[in-house]
């Protein structure tokens, strides 16, 4: 016990010490995360519980059968799982991503807050500024402060909110590392469609209500079974194929909802490229003028600033994307996002 206690701290605190990427995410919520390695027990009691009864030679058609469907399902319940799983860590991973980058943009607009209060100052000093100037001036120093303070203390739930799917307790902050450069959704919403009802515990669920009860009618449709049993029956036949008509139409039209959300997000991906560019450009374009002494420092370091800006906001539309593509992969019962490899 107390080696695998000194094992569980060292491995924590060299998680906090160092730089946490995904692939070292994903290994930790894969083996700590409670809701899937739930998921991955009941897969296990399940196909013993269908070993046993395959053993049994006294065992009966319908248990059988409710044996064997129950297999099937823990088995697509452990890929829902862990595309659920998928989805919560990217949500967590990105979102304190994100408030670390973004204190760069913040730490960058106090400085240039503190620049233009000093230059305020100084212009009214000598005569060409008024004591409004100023008054802004520091006023938006303040706002800048402020806006720092309160993102850093909203890091230590964005840390909390990740520790809980990682199913792991950390002694300090991780520093995440960037996800990788996302690429352009690849099946299209037909190509998701196919199969679905092989993949989505509910619509299988749903399927299998309706096999056990076809066998239930084919048990009940003869002569040595009250009529009132076989009525019964066919029954609940009927509701099972309704329930299932349902569930599947459900299915669809959320498929068909989290596709669109993707392709708009990844609109927004290129919408931020782009105007990360043309920014790139406008600091050049700056540098330059700075160098030929058109500009001053402070409008060269607002282009600076203002880079830094565009680089977050793609940022955080790629993350939206991403979050967007786990949620797709949830109601496709598919990895879209393409992170859920084995470690």
């Amino acid at each position: 016990m107390r080696r695998v206690l000194a094992v569980w701290f060292l491995g924590t605190l060299a998680l906090a010490q160092s730089t946490l990427d995904w692939q070292g995410a994903w290994k930790l919520a894969l083996e700590r995360n409670p809701g899937y390695q739930n998921a991955l027990l009941s897969r296990e009691a399940a196909a013993g519980e269908l070993r046993a009864l395959e053993a049994d030679p006294s065992t009966l058609v319908l248990p059988l059968t409710q044996a064997r469907q129950a297999l099937a399902l823990a088995e697509v319940q452990v890929q829902a799982s862990r595309l659920t799983l998928l989805q919560s860590l990217l949500t967590a991973y990105t979102s304190l991503l994100e408030a670390q980058e973004n204190e760069k943009v913040l730490e960058a607009n106090r400085a240039l807050a503190e620049r233009n209060l000093a230059v305020a100052r100084a212009r009214r000093q000598a005569g060409n500024a008024t004591d409004l100037d100023v008054a802004k001036a520091e006023a938006n120093l303040r706002s800048a402060e402020l806006a720092l303070q309160n993102a850093q203390g909203q890091r230590l739930a964005l840390v909390k909110a990740l520790e809980a799917v990682l199913g792991l307790p950390l002694s300090q902050e991780p520093r995440l590392a960037l996800l990788p450069e996302p690429k352009p959704l690849g099946p299209s919403l037909d190509a998701l469609k196919e199969g679905l009802e092989n993949r989505l515990p509910s619509l299988l669920q749903a399927r299998q209500a309706v096999e056990l009860a076809e066998l239930q009618v084919s048990l009940a449709d003869n002569d040595y079974t009250p009529r009132l049993t076989l009525e019964k029956a066919r029954a609940g036949l009927e509701t099972a194929r309704k329930n299932l008509q349902n569930t599947l139409a459900q299915a669809l039209a959320n498929l068909e909802s989290t596709y669109a959300q993707a392709q708009a997000a990844w609109g927004q991906v290129l919408t931020a490229r782009e105007a990360l560019a043309n920014q790139e450009k406008t600091l050049g374009v700056a540098r330059r003028s700075y160098q030929a002494g058109t500009i001053s420092l402070l409008q060269l370091e607002q282009e600076e600033v203002n880079r830094l800006q565009a680089q977050q906001s793609l940022l955080q539309a790629q993350n939206a994307y991403w979050r967007a593509l786990a949620a797709l992969g949830v109601a496709a019962g598919r990895d879209l996002a393409g992170l859920g490899v084995e470690p």
